[in-house]
């Protein structure tokens, strides 16, 4: 009878670690010492089809034209560097749920005796194979645990591309409203000037008094002030939205004009109220995460019980004699027994429920704050759309007056100065109706953010 050989089991065991294990290589991947953004307007990407949302994936981008506001969105959400780090930690998750569902390795263990003395008729050796299968009570609570986590990765991650597309479009929006406002100053400048040049001249040559033309240029510097500050503030949201979408700073954008509001967002965005937990990815990836720790409590209790391992093993003694043998290992939870884990679970599982509830009455109560904003913006935009008929006839009358010397000049600039402090209005109305709009599509996935089909259940 041919006998057990200690050398060949090892060699036997190693073949079997290499031929199952897989192991896996290392590479280095070193941190690059400089980045550059897109040179070019023509280098972003414009493949729309991997937007996660249904309007801004069905746009058509030309980026030879001026880029309507969707469009702009679209782009934010391909280009944004900041979610490409973002998108990493999906891969995180699935690696985590991956590293969760795999099961123990088995442990082994070999040991020999070389004789001395007398008495003894060989050498002795030991090898033991052993399984614990403490691990496999728990794994499926790990697994779904995992597998929720995951969940909660992929929503955080599409809320952020939301944030990223609401974003995109205030700059839009702003930009948009600030070029529109600058038109008028600009236009309201260059006629005071002009006057201005005129009135110097008349007071140079003694037929118009010097006060006349120093309130035309305190009018006149007080409007190059606001041109300015807007040039500021135009400088700053355009460096946010190049930054966005990952581009140079001085690579041109062509934007067209602001969009009109769509009083259907708003009934979407009413109905959308009793639905925001299953609408909004940050609730439903809340919501993910608390099914997480429901399981990772659920793992904690299970791990009160005892653990339990097998042993095989395969000796011979310095006599001589082989033996074969059989052990089960049990852990006694008298002292531990999982208690402390127990309780950190169960107080992070009420954190994250008390989280939830104050994230769900927040998020509705500040869609509805929008919706309550955006109705009296409107009514204040009608309330200047009827009033400006009115000082548009007043400032005419008032020019056709000082030509005939019925009124001051003076009158006749705080006439002109309210109809462009109307039509000013106006446009701020307008631009921060858009800039609700944007928020409130946001806070309730209507609009840009509307989804093709109901959202399922997590």
């Amino acid at each position: 009878m041919r006998r057990f050989s200690p050398r060949a089991g090892l060699g036997a065991l190693a073949a079997l670690c290499c031929l199952f294990a897989g192991c896996a290589g290392y590479a280095p991947k070193p941190l690059p010492r400089q980045l550059a953004a897109q040179p070019r307007l023509a280098r972003l990407r414009v493949d729309v089809r991997s937007v996660p949302l249904p309007r801004l994936a069905a746009q058509r981008i030309d980026l030879a034209a001026p880029l309507p506001l969707p469009a702009v969105a679209a782009l934010a959400v391909l280009n944004d560097p900041t979610l490409v780090a973002a998108r990493d930690a999906a891969g995180v998750a699935r690696a985590q749920a991956f590293a969760a569902g795999l099961l123990p390795d088995p442990s082994f263990s070999a040991s020999r005796d070389l004789p001395r003395g007398a008495g003894a008729t060989s050498s002795a050796y030991n090898l033991s194979l052993g399984f614990d299968l403490g691990r496999l009570i728990t794994r499926g609570a790990a697994v779904g645990a995992a597998r929720a986590q995951v969940r909660s990765v992929d929503l955080h991650i599409l809320w952020q591309e939301w944030q990223t597309a609401a974003a995109a479009e205030l700059d839009y929006v702003r930009l948009v409203g600030l070029r529109e406002r600058d038109a008028l100053l600009e236009r309201r400048i260059d006629a005071l000037a002009l006057r201005l040049r005129r009135e110097r001249a008349a007071v140079a040559s003694g037929e118009l008094a010097r006060p006349v033309a120093d309130a035309d240029l305190i009018a006149l510097q007080a409007l190059q002030g606001a041109a300015a500050a807007d040039a500021r503030q135009r400088l700053a949201l355009d460096a946010s939205l190049h930054r966005t979408l990952g581009l140079r700073a001085d690579v041109p954008l062509r934007l067209a004009g602001l969009p009109a509001f769509d009083a259907a967002d708003s009934r979407q965005a009413r109905a959308a109220l009793a639905q925001l937990a299953d609408i909004r990815p940050d609730l439903r990836a809340l919501r993910a995460a608390y099914a997480s720790r429901e399981q990772r409590l659920r793992e904690a209790v299970l791990a009160q019980f005892p653990s339990v391992g097998v042993g095989f093993s395969r000796a011979r003694d310095t006599s001589n004699v082989h033996t074969l043998g059989f052990g089960v290992t049990f852990s006694l939870p008298l002292l531990d027994g999982s208690r402390g884990a127990i309780a950190v679970q169960r107080a992070s599982r009420a954190q994250l429920y008390d989280d939830w509830r104050a994230r769900l009455l927040s998020a509705q109560a500040q869609a509805r704050q929008a919706l309550d904003d955006i109705a009296l913006l409107q009514r204040e935009q009608a309330r200047l759309a009827a009033a400006l008929p009115a000082l548009r006839d007043a400032a005419a009358a008032s020019r056709a007056a000082l030509r005939r010397g019925d009124i001051t000049l003076a009158a006749q600039q705080r006439a002109s100065a309210a109809l462009l402090e109307q039509r000013l209005a106006q446009v701020d109305a307008r631009t921060r109706i858009a800039e609700q709009s944007v928020a409130l599509q946001l806070l309730t996935g209507s609009g840009t953010f509307a989804a093709a089909a109901p959202a399922a259940r997590d």
